[in-house]
């Protein structure tokens, strides 16, 4: 790419993340959009493939939808940012990976939380060890709208949502992956183990999932994410041997301006420039973390994550 030059975008799935991400294109001083694409009108998401003027795509679908969009966009040559989760099983994700590492284009799964100041600080002093070695992580990512009873049905282009087969879970595939991924980036560490619980059944998503993670260091970070709990003192809350790190405004922040930043470092990364962006490898780490919090729940026991 000449320095100058913008990155010309595509959106696919037109829903309110869809118009988020537009919006943030629009800001970004390193993007232009030009097309669109719906997922109700078929044959769009091909002509924005076979359309050379298109650099990346944005794949916003529903969640069950990724996996076959992005391996097409990579065949396509285009470079690619992806809605979380990246797919709905392991499987899928290491297909996306193969399918991408035959080509040249770039994947990248939008974890917009990354880009505040506050984690990249935070990640800073737990790598300079200014907490001192850590002991334990809490982190809580919780609103409260379902706790109401005779709630209104979704609007008919969110009820995806309530879907598990297409959405994978309810609180834990909106927020709870966003924390899985703000766990493995702050400390930089992997995750091996989690016990889990969530209120899911074999028809409904979860309201509330609740996961004890072992790092690699045997750190425990408990995490809970929940679309029913009013109230909730949503943080991060990191312990060292030094001291103890808390993290709030992340949470409470305007994710346009995030967004945004997602997409100027986009262009970075396609100049050669290394950034906080979520790589391939970030999403499928956060996926292998989803499909282990899952089978914890299923089997109720402790599950390795691979």
């Amino acid at each position: 790419m000449h320095e100058h030059k913008k990155v010309s975008w595509a959106v696919t799935g037109l829903g309110l993340q869809g118009n988020r991400l537009m919006k943030a294109i629009a800001s970004s001083h390193n993007a232009k959009l030009v097309a669109t694409a719906s997922e109700r009108e078929k044959g769009s998401f091909v002509e924005i493939l076979k359309d050379k003027s298109i650099d990346a795509v944005v794949v916003a679908t529903p969640n069950d939808a990724h996996a076959k969009q992005v391996t097409a966009a990579a065949r396509a040559g285009k470079h690619i940012l992806c809605e979380k989760p990246l797919a709905l099983s392991l499987r899928k994700a290491s297909a996306i990976a193969h399918a991408v590492k035959k080509t040249r284009i770039r994947c990248f799964v939008n974890y917009h939380l990354r880009m505040h100041p506050e984690v990249q600080r935070a990640k800073t002093l737990i790598k300079q060890k200014k907490l001192g070695d850590l002991t334990y992580i809490e982190m809580q990512w919780s609103i409260g709208g379902l706790a109401q009873k005779n709630l209104p049905p979704l609007p008919r282009h969110m009820r995806w949502r309530e879907n598990p087969a297409q959405s994978g879970g309810g609180a834990l595939m909106a927020r709870g992956v966003h924390l899985f991924d703000l766990l493995l980036f702050i400390t930089g560490q992997e995750a091996r183990e989690v016990r889990a619980w969530s209120d899911a059944t074999s028809t409904t998503v979860d309201r509330t999932a609740i996961g004890i993670f072992t790092l690699r260091s045997g750190v425990p970070a408990v995490i809970t994410t929940s679309k029913s709990i009013p109230h909730a003192d949503n943080r991060i809350v990191i312990y060292g041997t030094k001291g103890k790190l808390v993290l709030r405004n992340i949470f409470t922040a305007d994710p346009h301006t995030m967004y945004a930043a997602v997409f100027d470092a986009f262009a970075s990364e396609l100049k050669g420039k290394k950034t906080p962006l979520a790589t391939l490898e970030d999403g499928i780490a956060a996926v292998a973390m989803a499909e282990a919090f899952l089978t914890s729940v299923i089997h109720k026991r402790a599950e390795r994550i691979t």
